[in-house]
């Protein structure tokens, strides 16, 4: 393990991911990286298993946190990847219950882009109603890809098309290209609409990520969810590797500072 200098004491974070150790055992890693620092950290893990919605398995997160958190101490909360994704509506339900965090963190997450969507036929894999098919392709003609309607029912068409030659040629094969476990929490995301939060964030995200997923636009598809404004950290790495012992280091103590400067904040 890296031997990191110890950090101002902070309030608790609590942890949101997605997987479990089994399935993404570098997360765990970095979690131990961060408390080599001092840092308090409480891992929360909910599993997807028996929910029949997005929102029902946020829900148990959300209940994980209100469980640990004690009443009147500041809400750290913190996720990467699919974690992020989960934190994302637990905090849509935890505003709800006005219940308001002070830190929100979110490493590399991505929203989903229509384009890809449609690219790679996840709709149709993950059996999408038409309605929210049609509503996440109309996502493009808004700031900040203001694609022509044209457009977008031009690629429609020649996906539709592109679809019906495959299933031809080599017939259904969606959840072959999953873990069965991976699938089935994809499935529940690509078919959930997300609200938008309020909390201010900080967004931690790799710059080949970007690149690769959303060119142009760095809070990687998140700007409409995150209404309540949010900082948009660089960071190095890739997405997999930027929680990686090589990066760790560097992208703790950035999470550190900001963190730090809005308990200071909170107590000017």
């Amino acid at each position: 393990m890296t031997v990191h200098p110890v950090l101002p004491a902070l309030p608790v974070l609590y942890s949101v991911r997605g997987w479990s150790e089994e399935v993404n055992p570098a997360y765990i890693t970095f979690v131990d990286e961060m408390r080599a620092t001092g840092v308090e950290v409480v891992d929360i893990f909910a599993d997807h298993e028996g929910c029949s919605t997005f929102g029902e398995w946020a829900q148990r997160a959300t209940d994980k946190i209100l469980q640990r958190h004690s009443q009147g101490q500041p809400l750290h909360l913190l996720g990467y990847c699919a974690g992020g994704t989960l934190l994302t509506e637990s905090v849509r339900q935890l505003e709800a219950r006005n219940v308001q965090p002070a830190y929100l963190g979110f490493i590399d997450v991505r929203g989903s882009n229509p384009k890809e969507r449609l690219a790679r036929g996840l709709d149709s894999q993950f059996q999408v109603r038409w309605m929210q098919r049609v509503r996440f392709q109309l996502e493009r003609l808004t700031p900040p890809d203001r694609e022509s309607l044209a457009s977008v029912l031009r690629s429609v068409l020649r996906r539709s098309v592109r679809s019906t030659l495959e299933l031809r040629t080599r017939g259904w094969r969606s959840s072959k290209r999953f873990l069965p476990v991976i699938h089935s929490q994809a499935r529940l995301a690509a078919t959930w609409e997300f609200n938008s939060i309020t909390t201010p964030a900080y967004a931690y995200n790799c710059q080949i990520a970007i690149d690769k997923y959303w060119p142009g636009n760095p809070s990687l598809g998140r700007a409409a969810v995150l209404r309540g404004g949010f900082i948009i950290r660089f960071i190095e790495g890739t997405h997999e590797t930027c929680i990686a012992p090589e990066y760790a280091a560097d992208l703790i103590a950035r999470i550190a500072a900001d963190r730090d400067a809005v308990a200071r904040s909170a107590a000017s």
